[in-house]
Formats: structure tokens, C-alpha cells, sequence
């Protein structure tokens, strides 16, 4: 029996100061364990800090079944996970700490008022009232096992020892924010295979030097398509920004991860429509009208009714048209040209931006060596995974955030009630 009782005292070790660790340590902690939380920062959800209100986004409104869907190919391995906590129970949580989750327009859930930091305070101080030992400035650099099983961690040198321990030290993405591969190589340490990490939701590079017109200019509800090896893959109506040398906006973000991971694979463009309002026989045959009434004019006066000064010239770099060219000296391929500059003007992808812009990762510790419904490790017991330092990625929004919260959540749950 005094074994046993040695053995339940042992606290539950959370690795990680992130969204995921705190809700592992608030829920281990509920189930009255003894749970400490080491975080490598000194502060609580470095990245997570540094987002304002306004882009806080914390969950979608979606039922369970709905919101793994969203995961693809990852799909069946969150479903029990957003079973199990889905965005109704985070709300609950919430709402006891008197917090109130409203959805937007979008479906996208927010709180009023409330930045990352702000909430990583809150997170920070329930967990420490729920008798959660936080421990910041404090780095573990590896796990160690005892016949198939957690034994503890390393901290600073020093054992410590677990009856559990949770890794929830998120991704490299933002290291910038402090983020590190410490998740990475505890895991490959222990036998877990970690696939290959890229950056994603970040702004990508592209070929042409359309920036040196567009960059700073940002299109609205324009028809975006995007082509691998010449096939259109992905049809939506979006935002797209420019840069002096990327793209980026709300539709770049959300499709990166895909584009990046094909870009190595096959060439990458996209394709933008200025008028999207119009099909493009209709608007070719509107514009043999408008040029037969105007010969006179000059191709850039003309266009100049219609588009701004740069957006033109960014269209007589890609239609390859001079502007101060008379209308009347036009010939039927330089108009179809023109066409094709307005209604499909393309770039190629070369390449993203580096994890210092990324927010969010491609990649981290397989699925495959964990158990869906609990986080734990199939090749360590007592071992739990959450949040984004597994290799799951959903779109951009507030997937990932439920990811994060659910993950941890469960893990912490599941920790606890195992070695309670």
C-alpha cells in the first residue's frame, strides 16, 4: 500500500506555458492531483501574447463532428478530441471564470475586450488557484522512463519525478516569441517520430515583381484561384494582400499550409480576378465595344477610368502592353492579352517566409504514435501530447486555438484520472 500511495503522490508534470499546458494543468488539477507546470518563459503564452483583441480568435461555431472535418486527413484522429471538449465546454469554462465567448459575423468565437495576454494572465491564475504549481523560467530539456513508463523530467539536470507527464510546448513557429524544438527532441528521444516541420499560415514569396506597383494595396472580395502544375485547385471568393516581394491576407493564410506543402511537389499559381463580377466573354465582348468607341484614347487613359495608377502597371508588366500605345493600333492578341491581365492576372509561388513570420507549423509529432482519445503516447505510458507540437494543423482561425484548449484539456483529464 505504501508503494501504491508513493506512487499517486507524485505530481503530474505539464511542459509548457501555452494554451494547451494551462487547460492540462487546470483540468489535471480538478481532479484534485498535485500538478506542476513548467514553463521555459518568463512570461505565460509568449505567442499567444502578443495577439490583440481584435485578431483573438478562440473557436469556431461548429458542432464536434463539424470542426474535426475541418482537419482533413487529421480529421479521425481529433474527432474524440473535440468530442470530448468541444467548443460548448470551453464556453462553460469560460463563463465560470467569468468570461463570455461571442461569435462574430464569421462564426469565428472571440471575447470582448479581451487580448492574448489578458487571457493567459487569467488561464495563469486559475490554475494557480486550483493549487497548480507554475513554475516559470524553467526549461525541461528531456523526459526520463522507468520500464515503458514516465519516471519523470530533467530540469536544469536535476531528476524530478511524475506520475505523468504532458508535453504541450507547442511549435517552432514564432520563434522570434521564444518558441524552441524542445517538444521535438524530447519526443525523437523517446522513439516518437517527429515529421518534417515547414512554416505555415505565413506569407508567401513570390517570382514576379509585381510589388514594386502593389505592395501595400489589398483586394477585396476578388475571385482567387489557385493552379498546381496549371490544374485550378482551390476556386474562392477572398483578400488577398501584396508586399514588395510576397502575398499574403486572410485567403493566403488559410490555404499556405497546402500551397507549401505542394510547392514541393509541382509548380504553384495563383490567379486573380479584378472583376469578378463580370465573366470573361461578357467582359472581353463589353471591352471590343468600349476600344471600338474609344480608339482614340491611349490603352492606360482608357484603363485609367477603371483602375488605379498601379494596379495598371502592374497589368501592362503581365499583359505586356504598353499603356501609351493608341487604342486604335491594338491588335486581337494584345486585347486578349489585356484580358487575361484583368481577369486571370497570375504570379508563382517560389517560396514562404521563414518560422520567424509563421503562425502556425506543418509537421511535429506523429499521430500515429498517440492514442486519439486520451493524448497519451502509444510507445511511453503515462506520456500525453496536446496542442501544436503534434502534427496537426487545421485552417487558419480558431481551430486551432479548440485544438489547443481540447487537446490539452483532455490530456489533463485522462493524466489524472490514470494515476488518481
Amino acid at each position: 500500500m505504501s508503494a501504491k500511495k508513493r506512487k499517486t503522490d507524485l505530481p503530474i508534470v505539464v511542459v509548457g506555458g501555452g494554451p494547451s499546458g494551462l487547460l492540462a494543468a487546470i483540468s489535471a488539477a480538478e481532479g484534485s492531483k498535485k500538478v506542476i507546470l513548467y514553463n521555459k518563459n518568463p512570461w505565460p503564452g509568449k505567442k499567444v501574447s502578443t495577439i490583440p483583441a481584435e485578431e483573438l480568435i478562440l473557436s469556431e461555431k461548429l458542432s464536434p463532428k463539424i470542426l474535426a472535418s475541418k482537419f482533413g486527413s487529421k480529421s479521425k484522429f481529433v474527432a474524440p478530441i473535440f468530442k470530448s471538449f468541444g467548443y460548448g465546454d470551453l464556453a462553460k469554462l469560460f463563463k465560470k471564470l467569468k468570461l463570455t465567448l461571442q461569435a462574430d459575423n464569421n462564426g469565428h468565437f472571440r471575447i470582448e475586450s479581451i487580448n492574448g495576454q489578458d487571457l493567459m494572465k487569467i488561464l495563469v491564475d486559475t490554475a494557480i488557484k486550483r493549487g497548480v504549481e507554475y513554475k516559470k523560467s524553467s526549461r525541461v530539456t528531456s523526459v526520463y522512463t522507468k520500464n515503458g513508463k514516465v519516471g519523470g523530467v530533467i530540469l536544469n539536470g536535476t531528476k524530478i519525478q511524475a506520475s505523468a507527464v504532458i508535453i504541450a510546448t507547442g511549435s517552432f513557429s514564432l520563434p522570434k516569441c521564444g518558441s524552441t524544438k524542445d517538444g521535438y527532441y524530447i519526443a525523437e528521444k523517446l522513439g516518437h517520430k517527429v515529421n518534417k516541420i515547414k512554416p505555415a499560415f505565413v506569407d508567401l514569396i513570390i517570382r514576379e515583381k509585381y510589388g514594386k506597383f502593389l505592395s501595400g494595396m489589398s483586394f477585396e472580395n476578388i475571385k482567387i484561384t489557385v493552379y498546381y502544375n496549371c490544374n485550378p485547385v482551390i476556386m474562392e471568393t477572398g483578400t488577398i494582400k501584396f508586399t514588395q516581394t510576397s502575398v499574403s491576407g486572410p485567403f493566403i493564410l488559410n490555404h499556405s499550409a497546402d500551397i507549401i506543402e505542394n510547392l514541393a511537389l509541382t509548380p504553384v499559381e495563383i490567379s486573380i480576378d479584378f472583376l469578378a463580377d463580370q465573366p470573361k466573354e461578357k467582359f472581353e465582348a463589353w471591352l471590343i465595344h468600349q476600344l471600338a468607341s474609344q480608339n482614340h484614347m491611349q490603352v492606360g487613359q482608357f484603363l485609367g477610368k477603371y483602375f488605379n495608377a498601379n494596379v495598371m502597371k502592374a497589368i501592362e508588366l503581365e499583359s505586356r502592353i504598353n499603356m501609351s500605345k493608341s487604342i486604335s493600333h491594338i491588335t486581337n492578341l494584345e486585347r486578349k492579352a489585356l484580358v487575361l491581365g484583368i481577369k486571370d492576372f497570375r504570379f508563382s509561388i517560389k517560396s514562404s517566409k521563414p518560422f520567424n513570420n509563421a503562425r502556425g507549423v506543418l509537421g511535429g509529432v506523429s499521430t500515429d504514435d498517440i492514442y486519439p482519445d486520451t493524448g497519451e503516447s502509444k510507445i511511453v505510458k503515462s506520456l500525453y501530447f496536446a496542442g501544436d507540437v503534434l502534427d496537426v494543423l487545421g485552417p487558419y482561425g480558431g481551430y486551432n486555438m479548440q485544438f489547443a484548449f481540447s487537446s490539452g484539456y483532455v490530456a489533463g483529464k485522462t493524466a489524472a484520472k490514470a494515476t488518481g
